[in-house]
């Protein structure tokens, strides 16, 4: 069988795990994050403040269909079902049988049913497959035309994530300790240039704008990190519970095959494509926290390298224990969605879920105050980004905020609001004397939810001079002190707060 028939399993299982990702999408509110990359959608760039721009450029696309949490979510439905195509493609020259095997057991996954948000981790991922995929192809057809496709998608997972680094990690791996010729070593010179391109764009971006990407990642997000044994821990936990205990045991059982597998060039690219990161991940996750969602872009490799090492017998055994794991998880959502929202009060959650799920409620009581010709406003990005959503009209953040999620910085100027009246939308109950030093007066506005109180702090005649600098000049300190050694172009945030300091 050529080629993947209708009416066989492998079909079946990617039509209802792609309607089970539907309902999913359907069924859970748009996260903090995912409005948050919205709103990067709205501001087309080549770059934003915490990554690069893959994740808005998609979501821009997506909102030229709509703006439903479904139509948003497209790109990451409908990934699992383009990988779960490539993971058969990959392996059934191999065998047929552990091709389909392998792509079913991708496709019911936990890593791949609940993965329906959009992220900057969805393009990421699926460039980071395709590369891959293109390479392989590139090393079975000694074709330089593969070697650069593989290397412009290895461009565009750049521009989707900095973890795309570790692609590239472990193609230089490869090539080094595998065997040489003319063709192949002008075919891997040819991918890096090929990715070069992509690579410039964000360098130029940063170059440009505070080097904003560098300071956030490599400096502002890793402070007061330090070694601790639980964080090995809690990684090496997380990469169990991914993997899942009959793939682990699968690997161990049948570790003899991996030398017998090896001698295939497309089984040691994908042992490189997955084993590589996952060691830097463990490394590093000896000072700092690494999250489940850092590694999913390397998953699909193991799948690859799971139907191409385990037997049939072991990839039906795993396939079953899979379908009833992924299943637990499915009933654990539906006995959620089923429950009243009441039944998380006396949580720390409900808060949060109210504002969710009931924020076009807070939306109608906030319209009053813009047609008053109040500058609309929260006080940190979750709420900020997630009432933008909701309203169709962009927030500000108001105060000092936090080191993610900094993207209000280019978009919002205080200078323009002298004399203005602000709205703050917060979720729990203010402290005037915080707001009192930027206005002639302010005011609180309470009301309830659900039983669970929000607040409007009414500020009244913004004081901008106050503004500058109580809040504004420690952002400058705490966000954009730029290392001296990196060469810049004037920064937007001294450009437009600070001009004395632009250099």
């Amino acid at each position: 069988m050529s080629q993947m028939k209708l009416g066989s399993p492998l079909a079946l299982v990617l039509l209802v795990t792609l309607a089970i990702k539907f309902y999913l999408a359907w069924l859970i509110p748009l996260s903090g994050d995912e409005a948050y990359f919205v709103v990067w959608a709205h501001h087309p760039d080549f770059g934003y403040y915490d990554h690069p721009p893959m994740a808005g450029w998609f979501l821009q696309l997506m909102l030229f269909l709509g703006n439903s949490e479904v139509v948003l979510r497209l790109p990451a439905i409908l990934l699992s079902t383009l990988i779960g195509i490539g993971i058969y493609r990959l392996i059934r020259p191999f065998d047929e049988t552990r091709a389909e095997l392998a792509a079913m057991l991708y496709l019911v996954s936990p890593l791949n049913v609940l993965n329906v948000l959009v992220t900057t981790d969805t393009p990421l991922i699926l460039f980071a497959f395709l590369s891959a995929w293109a390479l392989a192809r590139a090393l079975q057809k000694n074709s330089l035309r593969w070697y650069a496709l593989a290397g412009a998608l290895f461009g565009m997972a750049f521009l989707s994530k900095y973890f795309a680094v570790l692609l590239g990690l472990a193609y230089l791996a490869y090539f080094v300790f595998s065997a040489k010729s003319l063709q192949k070593t002008k075919g891997f010179a040819l991918l890096y240039l090929a990715a070069l391109p992509f690579a410039l764009v964000n360098l130029y971006w940063n170059y440009t704008h505070c080097w904003d990407n560098i300071l956030f990642n490599l400096y502002n997000r890793n402070e007061n990190e330090h070694f601790s044994p639980d964080k090995i821990a809690t990684f090496l936990a997380v990469q169990l519970y991914l993997m899942t205990p009959p793939v682990i045991y699968y690997v161990f059982k049948h570790r003899a095959q991996w030398r017998e597998t090896l001698r295939y060039p497309e089984f040691r690219l994908f042992a490189w494509l997955f084993c590589l990161p996952l060691t830097l991940f463990a490394l590093l996750s000896l000072k700092r926290d690494i999250g489940l969602h850092w590694v999913l872009a390397f998953y699909p490799f193991l799948y690859v390298m799971l139907g191409m090492m385990l037997s049939g017998q072991a990839l039906r055994s795993t396939f079953k224990f899979t379908l009833w794991f992924t299943g637990a998880h499915l009933a654990v959502v539906a006995v959620i969605a089923l429950m009243p929202m009441e039944s998380w009060k006396g949580t720390n959650l409900y808060d949060g879920i109210v504002f969710m799920f009931r924020n076009d409620e807070i939306v109608d009581k906030v319209r009053p105050y813009e047609q008053q010709g109040f500058v609309l406003s929260s006080d940190g990005y979750t709420s900020a980004a997630i009432i933008s959503y909701h309203y169709g009209k962009n927030f500000s953040v108001f105060g000092s905020g936090s080191t993610f999620a900094r993207q209000d910085d280019m978009l919002t100027d205080f200078r323009q609001l002298n004399g203005r009246n602000v709205l703050v939308v917060i979720k729990s109950a203010p402290d005037l004397a915080l707001y009192a030093p930027y206005f002639n007066r302010v005011e609180v506005v309470k009301f309830e939810l659900r039983g669970v109180p929000f607040y409007f702090v009414l500020g009244y005649d913004f004081d901008y001079r106050s503004y500058k600098e109580k809040i504004l000049r420690p952002i400058l300190s705490r966000h954009y002190k730029i290392p001296e050694f990196l060469p810049h172009a004037p920064c937007y945030f001294c450009e437009k707060y600070f001009p004395e300091q632009v250099n």
